[in-house]
């Protein structure tokens, strides 16, 4: 059983996501702390939030959503929380299914956290396959992705990893999962311990605003095709200076 204290992001209006990912967990031989969730809607968000509309506008061309802050602001409380216990903890969102295997995967970033700070546990998308770091035994590998692999499904964080994302999240121009995904300015890598043993579940009801998001004028887009351009830059340099870890 993982020694890592394992943290559930669960809204107070979404009982039943909390009631399937702790069925999900407890037939792992794994119990979970649930944090709730800042809900934006009722505006939880404002006495946590860093946002900068107007630096989010001339990055991305869009503001940020209501739920996206909620979402921000919910992993910014935990990771201070790791941060201030000092101990390494792994940090979940509700809307997952956990597959068989995730107990051994737990127990294995429980002993290697501390030394990696951040290790993504999911992916929404891999994009291209990952670089091999090593064996670890039991099947999984430790790999690192050259793209970040997207959401926030699952992670273990260390209390030195903690303090690396918190102080690069000053200012909020991003959702959070962009902000982690960005190891070119964090320092933190996009190692990953697969096959993942936790699969995004976007079935049942959506807590999260399904509106179209309002259309980029053309000189926005512009702006955001230049920025992602000059970020896969950035990140072809860091990856460049940063071998991936040996064993």
């Amino acid at each position: 059983m993982s020694t890592l204290p394992l943290y559930v992001i669960n809204l107070d209006r979404a009982p039943e996501r909390w009631a399937k990912v702790s069925a999900g967990l407890e037939a792992e031989g794994l119990t979970a702390t649930r944090f709730p969730a800042i809900d934006a809607a009722q505006g939880q968000h404002e006495t946590v939030s860093r946002y900068d509309e107007t630096a989010t506008l001339a990055r991305r061309g869009l503001p940020l959503r209501p739920s996206e802050l909620g979402v921000f602001a919910s992993h910014v409380l935990l990771w201070r929380k790791v941060s201030e216990s000092g101990r390494p903890a792994v940090i979940m969102e509700d809307d997952v299914g956990v597959e068989s295997g995730f107990a051994a995967v737990l127990a294995i970033a429980a002993e290697i956290i501390d030394k990696h700070r951040l290790i993504r546990l999911s992916a929404l998308q891999q994009g291209r396959q990952p670089r091999f770091v090593r064996d670890l035994g039991q099947g999984y590998s430790l790999v690192r992705h050259n793209k970040g692999p997207g959401g926030l499904q699952a992670y273990a964080l260390s209390p030195a990893g903690a303090e690396r994302l918190l102080r690069d999240c000053e200012t909020w121009i991003e959702p959070v999962d962009d902000h982690v995904d960005a190891y070119w300015r964090h320092g933190l890598a996009a190692l990953a311990i697969m096959p993942y043993r936790i699969r995004h579940d976007d079935e049942g009801r959506s807590y999260v605003q399904t509106a179209a998001p309002p259309r980029r004028s053309a000189l926005a887009w512009l702006r955001r095709k230049l920025q992602r351009r000059l970020d896969r830059l950035r990140a072809y340099l860091w990856l460049a200076t940063n071998p991936p870890p040996r064993r």
